[in-house]
C-alpha cells in the first residue's frame, strides 16, 4: 500500500512541476516558488514511501546477514602444511598458481607463504625463461637412489 501512495505522490509532484513551469511560461509567477516547493515535497515524500516499501519486503532472515558460516581462518602452521603437501604432490616443484588452485589460499596468500618459506631456507626459487617462479623443495623431491631402484 505504501508504494501505491508513494507513486501517487510522485506523479502528483511531477504534475505540480509541470503546472508551475506552464505558469512561468504564461507569466503568472505570483506563487511559483511555493508551487515548486510543494511539488518537491510531494516527489521526495513519494520517493521515501516507495523506498521504505521496498525495504520492508525483504524477509527478516535476509536482513540479519548471511546464513552461511564463514570458513574458519587457517593458522600459519596449517597454511604451511597445505603448501608443503601441495609441493609433495608435485614432486617438490611447485608454482604459486598451483598452490592457489589446489588449496583455499588466494593467489596473493600463496605467493606470500612461498616467499616466506624461501626466505626461511625451506625452498629455492627458480625462474623459467617465461618468467614463472618455480619453488623447489629439495627435501620433497624424489631421491636418486629411489629412482634408480625403481628403474632396475
Amino acid at each position: 500500500m505504501r508504494s501505491i501512495v508513494g507513486w501517487f505522490l510522485v506523479i502528483l509532484g511531477l504534475t505540480g512541476f509541470g503546472v508551475e513551469i506552464d505558469n512561468l511560461r504564461r507569466g503568472m509567477t505570483d506563487r511559483s516558488a511555493l508551487g515548486f516547493i510543494l511539488a518537491t515535497v510531494f516527489v521526495l515524500g513519494g520517493g521515501a514511501l516507495i523506498r521504505g516499501a521496498r525495504r520492508t519486503k525483504v524477509p527478516a532472515e535476509l536482513k540479519a546477514g548471511p546464513a552461511v558460516e564463514p570458513l574458519p581462518a587457517m593458522s600459519a602452521r596449517d597454511i604451511e602444511r597445505t603448501v608443503l603437501s601441495c609441493a609433495k604432490q608435485h614432486g617438490g616443484r611447485i608454482t604459486i598458481a598451483e598452490v592457489a588452485a589446489e588449496s583455499s589460499l588466494s593467489f596473493t596468500e600463496a605467493k606470500k607463504v612461498l616467499e616466506e618459506l624461501s626466505r626461511a631456507g625451506a625452498c629455492t626459487v627458480d625462474v623459467t625463461d617465461q618468467g614463472a617462479f618455480i619453488y623447489e623443495f629439495s627435501g620433497l623431491m624424489p631421491r636418486e637412489s629411489t629412482r634408480e631402484a625403481l628403474d632396475a
